[in-house]
């Protein structure tokens, strides 16, 4: 596995290799370069620095021997034999600083103080060190002087090769520095791989999302930590963005399934309604008054279905907005079991079926709990309106409440035909679902009451599943949390 590193580390990693490596090349090409240099100076192709600085002893002992004939101009090819000819330049000035011979260049004009207090010395003029040798005359006395010029600093035996011998001092003072460049260009590009490889797969995922591209995976990895966070936080939105459109295209597939099931539910009580106006029309006088009633029933029945229908629609269409909103509220469930137990034991007796509810609160402290009141009657009233159509006559319903600190549970089961084959169980929650039973249409069952259910229950953090119940019948049950509610 890839040993991760930050940035801050890897590029202090970086740092100390460079300069390791440039100190260790820098080491190695100054032993080179010594060797060499000592080759060149045993076989006189070049000199040291201190060459001409080793001749001044010799050329001042003849100065010295020599006295004042040094001071004329006939002592002028004597001198040159014994000063170099390459590398080193001379000058002979009398005491008051008259030059009298010499090819050594001055910058500044001498006088008798300058050139006493500089005798037996190096003075620097302009690129030269130069030594002021005295010369004495044969009675004693100081004659003039001797100026030598030279340069310390490696030159060649031949002229012509100096040029050659710069540029390898040079070399030999910017060869730590050219290794620093040599090295940071080689790790730098290492440095580069590990983080443009990823970079550079960044904008190509980028570029494929912008062209509405979502079937790519981001697999490249890097030593580097933050570099590979970036990655994978990428990823993980891509994946996310995936996922999004994905259930908004599912979304999308629903609403148009919802909108063709709900064209096709309406138009049947519509059809019925505008089969029963038009027979009315028909009718004649004798057969009026004793189809009238029948077909305005019929009516009634199919124009409260579509309302129904259209409710339900209308129910959907808000709780799936992203604004809804609970509206909860302190309730206490044993008024509101009584007081719905009277409602659903209403409705039941007009089917001559039996309705009971069962209350138990395990709290010690029977506090009213925090929920929407509106929607859980409306959950309510689906489980028990679903029961009703599916429970037969002379059966029985109950609703079952159970409270404890942590949350409320709320079971509506009946003794009816209950959800059919397993699939049913799994499906009983979507859109439309009407399993199947031949009589849902006809007993106005449209599919939606239960999936209100489930999205009700879910806002309030809660739970639904449905199962059979045998040896006959159903149970719808769901809880909602109240273990941190405070009313």
């Amino acid at each position: 596995m890839m040993k991760q590193r930050s940035i801050k580390n890897t590029f202090a990693r970086h740092f100390a290799s460079i300069m390791a490596c440039s100190l260790l090349a820098t080491l190695v090409t100054w032993g080179l370069l010594a060797m060499l240099l000592g080759y060149l100076f045993n076989h006189d192709i070049a000199f040291p620095a201190n060459h001409y600085e080793a001749q001044i002893p010799v050329i001042s002992e003849y100065a010295e021997a020599r006295g004042d004939s040094v001071m004329g101009r006939q002592g002028q090819a004597d001198l040159e034999k014994v000063i170099p000819s390459q590398g080193m330049s001379y000058l002979v000035v009398s005491l008051t600083g008259e030059p009298l011979y010499g090819d050594l260049p001055l910058n500044e004009s001498l006088s008798r103080q300058k050139i006493l207090a500089r005798l037996n010395q190096t003075h620097k003029s302009m690129n030269q060190v130069v030594k002021y040798t005295p010369v004495v005359s044969g009675d004693g006395n100081l004659a003039g002087a001797l100026l030598l010029g030279y340069n310390l600093k490696v030159t060649a035996a031949n002229p012509a090769l100096n040029p050659l011998v710069t540029i390898g001092s040079l070399i030999f003072v910017l060869t730590p520095f050219l290794y620093i460049i040599l090295f940071t260009l080689i790790f730098g590009r290492r440095f580069s791989r590990q983080i443009s490889t990823p970079l550079q797969q960044l904008l190509q995922g980028a570029e494929q999302i912008k062209e509405r591209n979502l079937h790519f995976s981001m697999t490249g990895t890097s030593s580097i930590t933050e570099v590979n966070r970036l990655t994978h936080a990428f990823e993980d939105m891509r994946q996310e963005l995936e996922q999004s459109i994905e259930r908004e295209w599912r979304l999308e597939q629903d609403r148009s399934t919802m909108f063709a099931a709900l064209a096709h539910d309406l138009r049947t009580p519509l059809t019925i309604i505008q089969g029963h106006v038009e027979g009315l029309e028909q009718m004649n006088e004798e057969s009026y008054e004793d189809k009238r009633s029948q077909y305005l029933q019929v009516i009634k029945r199919n124009t409260t279905r579509a309302s129904k229908l259209l409710q339900d629609m209308n129910t959907i269409a808000e709780i799936e907005k992203v604004s809804f909103r609970l509206q909860p509220l302190p309730v206490d469930l044993e008024e509101l079991a009584d007081d719905k137990t009277m409602e659903y034991a209403a409705l039941c007796g007009n089917q001559n079926i039996i309705f009971h509810t069962e209350i138990n609160d395990n709290r010690l402290n029977k506090k009213p709990v925090l929920l929407d009141p509106y929607r859980i009657m409306q959950v309510l009233d689906n489980l028990v309106s679903n029961s009703i159509r599916y429970t037969p006559e002379a059966g029985l319903i109950l609703w079952r409440i159970e409270i404890t600190e942590e949350q409320v549970m709320m079971a509506v089961t009946d003794n009816g035909a209950g959800f059919g084959q397993q699939q049913d169980l799994q499906q009983v929650f979507k859109q439309f679902y009407q399993g199947d039973h031949h009589s849902s249409r006809q007993k106005g069952h449209s599919g939606l009451g239960l999936y209100i259910a489930k999205l009700l229950i879910q806002h309030h953090g809660g739970h639904i599943s449905a199962e059979n119940t045998p040896p006959r019948g159903a149970t719808v049950r769901f809880t909602i949390p109240i273990s941190s509610q405070e009313p």
